[in-house]
């Protein structure tokens, strides 16, 4: 769809092009992975400079809608899921309300004793018990992130006999074991993916990552998960809301 621009407006031009280009992305009319026009040909199309198509090129980069590789291009930028919200929803949740069809890859489910860190996470005696998770987790058959979670084994024994290929964790905990998450506690960081990560996740070793480390706490203020998850950068961004406080 293409938009005649507003010559006399107060909006600048390069704003109206950034706008324009923009909606074509979120419409699909410039596709993931395609080669997105040059400055030349945007300049030609608009009737306006290449310094003017460049503000507007700049603008979608910051945003993380296109993006440049020196000798080849620039191209559209696959859709990014933001991470970090103030909804507490698990992953399959949060898929399925994007239009994605969610799915993991159990890599391993043990029993083992918990060490130092996880202790205090999930408030434990020292020779605890938990349940440690490894997954893949999917969106439409692409990996998107890989998840280590451990949960208390005392609150939720047999666990191991679930097949959680299947089946939401956080919907297992609150049928099977009456535990439904109320509020959580995390943090965020930039990192750079390990080789093992980059393989689960099909990206290159050292390509940046986001990861979150989420303790999970029900109404009573029990912790009953603590998850570490990392996200590929590429189809995620962090979205955080704020408001000011009244004095």
């Amino acid at each position: 769809m293409e938009i005649t621009l507003l010559r006399n407006s107060a909006i600048p031009l390069h704003t109206q092009i950034t706008e324009a280009l923009r909606l074509q992305i979120q419409q699909d009319e410039l596709k993931a992975g395609e080669n997105f026009p040059s400055e030349r040909e945007l300049a030609e199309r608009y009737g306006v400079s290449r310094m003017t198509v460049r503000q507007a090129l700049q603008r979608l980069r910051q945003e993380g809608l296109i993006y440049y590789e020196r000798g080849v291009g620039t191209f559209v930028a696959n859709r990014k899921i933001d991470v970090h919200t103030r909804n507490l929803n698990g992953f399959s949740e949060e898929m399925a309300s994007l239009g994605l069809t969610p799915s993991s890859r159990v890599l391993q489910l043990k029993r083992e004793r918990a060490d130092e860190s996880i202790v205090q996470d999930l408030d434990l005696e020292n020779d605890a018990e938990v349940f440690r998770l490894e997954r893949l987790r999917l969106a439409d058959d692409e990996p998107m992130a890989f998840e280590t979670t451990y949960l208390p084994a005392e609150l939720c024994p047999e666990l191991d006999q679930v097949d959680l290929t299947v089946n939401s964790l956080y919907q297992v905990l609150v049928e099977n074991y009456n535990l439904q998450m109320h509020h959580a506690a995390e943090y965020l960081e930039a990192a750079a993916a390990s080789a093992f990560a980059a393989k689960q996740l099909g990206i290159k070793t050292g390509s940046p990552v986001l990861v979150v480390h989420r303790v999970v706490f029900t109404e009573s203020n029990q912790p009953i998960e603590s998850a570490h998850t990392i996200y590929r950068a590429d189809r995620y961004r962090a979205t955080f809301y704020l408001s000011k406080n009244v004095l």
